[in-house]
Order: C-alpha cells, then structure tokens, then sequence
C-alpha cells in the first residue's frame, strides 16, 4: 500500500537535485548553498536546511500529571508500556505540526500522510487518512488535536503507526487536495469494533489521491517515520500509552532530550539553551494517543 521509505524523501537525492528542485519551485536562495557545496562545509545546523534531514528522533510527553507552564519530554525508548491498553480503544491525533523551514517561499502548502491498522477480525484493516495543512517558516499550522485515526482497536502486539510529509508546489494539484478539503476527510477516520466493508474503498481513495500528489513534478516528500508502538518491555524499542509523541526530524545522534522541554502555553518545543525561545532549528509533528469514547 504505497510504501512509506525516508529513501523517497527530498534530503535523500543528491545535492544537484535538491538544487534543481529548489530553483524549480522559484526556491533560489536556499538553493544556493547546494549549488556552491556550502551544506558540505557548514553541516546540518543550518535552520535553512531543517526540511534535509532524512532521520528522526521521538520524545514522550506524560498524559497526565504535568504541572507549570512547561513540562518535561522523556526519549520515547524510555517509557514503560500501558498493557491495560490492549483490546481497547483508542483516538490518534495530530496534535502540533511545526515548520522551521520547507522548501520554497511564503506560505507553504502541506499534505500530512498516515498509515495504520485496525484489529478488529483475525485479519487487519489497513488504514489510510491525510490532511493538508497551511503554514510559513518558523511557525505552527493552525491544527491542534486533529483527529486521524478513531476508534482503533489496540491489538497484543501494538501498533504500526506511519507518517509522511509532501510539500505541494504543483500547480496542477489543487484540483486534487479538494478531496482531502471533504468533510470525509476533515473528519478524520472513524473505525467500529466490527469489519467495516466501506473501510476499504476510503484507504483507496486516500491511496490514489496521494499517488496523484507525489507524482506531480514539483511536489516533493520531505519527511517520514514510522513508530512500532508495541508492548515488549525492551530499551530499543517505542511502547505505547496515553501521551503525545513529539516526531523531530533530524540526523543527529547526540540528541539530549533533557535539553528540551514542552511549552504548554504555546504549545510548542523548547531549547533550554535558546533565550528568547522563538525558533527550535527543527521540523517537528506531535502525535497523540488517548481512550476512545464510544
């Protein structure tokens, strides 16, 4: 079902590509730098380059218990699995999604594109839903507590939660994103604890439309991850219970998650190390997972 792979996202091309994307897109500022070999030399600590990164890294804020106007995030191979959570049901949002820069200028147009899958009979539903977003460097789009997923059914293995980001610069696709404008989809997707025979002809839907979309020349994916929310008790492994996961996409590997905290106010990620607190440096998605009510 339409592969998710970080290999299809744009930081993954060669630098000659991204170079000729940008300046494709009108983007010739911050094609420059791969133009001149300039990412060689300065790294990744570049705002400017914060849409390249192919990698990620997952932090876990608390549902409940949280106290003051910021709160701490843990790394999400910390956390100790809620196994009263299997068999039930239970709502995935999204929560926060954060731009520091994508590619191109001004406003940005972005489709975010999820993947799961509902137990509900011995074999599982899969899942399909997305939502486009608008929104500029440096800040969040106006989406908070969106519903993607509701009603799914946590199975004794976990869940396979996916997602992936487009950003949408063709002309020709606004005639498409008017089916993810339908009231279907601005729904989210709402799931029964029995087989539902309309489920199918949805994630087709869904899957054709994002076929469309990312084969439309100057539509360009930029991030995916993929969270196995499961129950196995190990120290590499994401569990899952009621919170959010904070997404970054990033490549570093020294990441130190005691370096950052969640603003409750503003509802967005902090660097202790950066006063005034107004850019992060990263992309970010917050995912929520909460019950369900019936």
């Amino acid at each position: 079902m339409f592969e998710f792979s970080a290999a299809d996202s744009l930081g993954s091309r060669p630098h000659s590509d991204i170079a000729q994307y940008l300046l494709d897109i009108g983007a010739t500022e911050q094609a420059a730098p791969y133009l001149s070999g300039a990412v060689e030399a300065q790294g990744m600590g570049m705002p400017a380059q914060a849409y390249k990164p192919t990698g990620m890294v997952v932090g876990f804020i608390e549902a409940t218990g949280n106290a003051g106007s910021e709160v701490a995030i843990a790394p999400a191979a910390s956390l100790r699995a809620d196994h009263d959570l299997i068999g039930k049901r239970i709502k995935i949002t999204l929560d926060r999604f954060y731009v520091e820069s994508y590619p191109g200028l001004g406003e940005h147009t972005v489709v975010c594109e999820f993947n799961g899958k509902n137990q509900v009979t011995p074999e599982a539903e899969a899942l399909k839903f997305a939502t486009q977003l608008r929104v500029r460097d440096k800040s969040a789009a106006a989406v908070m507590n969106a519903p993607v997923f509701l009603g799914l059914t946590v199975p004794p293995d976990g869940l396979a939660f996916e997602g992936r980001t487009y950003n949408i610069r063709s002309a020709g696709s606004d005639a498409i994103l008017e089916t993810l404008d339908s009231a279907v989809f601005r729904a989210g997707l709402s799931l029964l604890n029995t087989a539902q025979p309309a489920l199918k002809p949805f994630v087709s839907l869904a899957t054709g439309t994002m076929k469309l979309l990312a084969n439309s020349g100057k539509n360009a994916q930029v991030h995916s991850f993929s969270l196995g929310l499961d129950f196995a008790e190990r120290q590499t492994s994401i569990s899952l219970r009621r919170g959010t996961y904070v997404v970054v996409q990033t490549d570093e590997s020294d990441w130190d998650w005691s370096n950052y905290t969640w603003d409750l106010h503003a509802m967005r990620l902090n660097d202790r190390r950066l006063e005034p607190q107004n850019s992060i440096g990263y992309n970010y998605t917050a995912i929520g997972v909460s019950h369900f009510a019936a």
